[in-house]
């Protein structure tokens, strides 16, 4: 079923009261849409959907900021830094993952949403990079930076498969959620904690 959404919608969002309220709520409408048929379910003009991915990215970046911090006040140990910091991770993409599904699929084909879902990836990963590297000290892996950055990786790409993301639909949900968050973290932990020759 073809639902056309927004023909002509505005590249930024208007600034005055009635016309901002109504503004967001065609991105809300958009958003609902989105989550509930998936990027090719229906059409939608390119300005309202990047807005969407806009609202929804600054709301997923400002949990992930506020979830590494809660992690790194409350973490005393490399250990639990790293538990902490995985489970915030993956408790905010299972949060967000109803719109993070459609907009990871339309990335493989639509280059602007694609870049722009890149670089809030990437200030994620600078992030959880920074943050487990202020403990450098505890780490044994000869080269911490690309220690870092793997683990980074590999934890976001199973959570992301799990949940469905991208291309990834087919394997959403195998397995148990809290076995491969408890997984991640004792992996991650151990690779950071051991240098090749351990």
């Amino acid at each position: 079923m073809k639902i056309d959404v927004g023909i002509g919608a505005p590249s930024r969002a208007p600034m005055q009261g009635r016309s901002r309220a109504s503004f967001e709520r065609m991105l809300a409408a958009a958003e609902k849409l989105l989550m509930e048929r998936g990027s090719d379910d229906f059409t939608i003009a390119d300005d309202l959907i990047r807005a969407v991915q806009a609202r929804a990215l600054a709301e997923i970046d400002a949990d992930m900021a506020q979830g590494l911090a809660d992690a790194t006040s409350k973490s005393k140990s490399l250990d639990e830094l790293v538990r902490n910091l995985i489970d915030s991770l993956a408790e905010i993409l299972r949060k967000h993952a109803e719109i993070f599904r459609p907009l990871m699929l339309r990335a493989t084909f639509d280059e602007v949403i694609a870049t722009v879902g890149k670089r809030s990836y990437a200030e994620t990963e600078r992030r959880f990079r920074e943050t487990i590297l202020a403990r450098v000290h505890e780490i044994h892996h000869p080269d911490p930076e690309r220690a870092v950055r793997s683990v980074f990786r590999i934890a976001y790409a199973a959570l992301a498969r799990y949940l469905g993301f991208g291309s990834s639909t087919t394997a959403a949900w195998e397995g148990d959620w809290q076995v491969l968050k408890e997984d991640l973290e004792v992996m991650s932990s151990a690779f950071l904690r051991h240098g090749r020759n351990d």
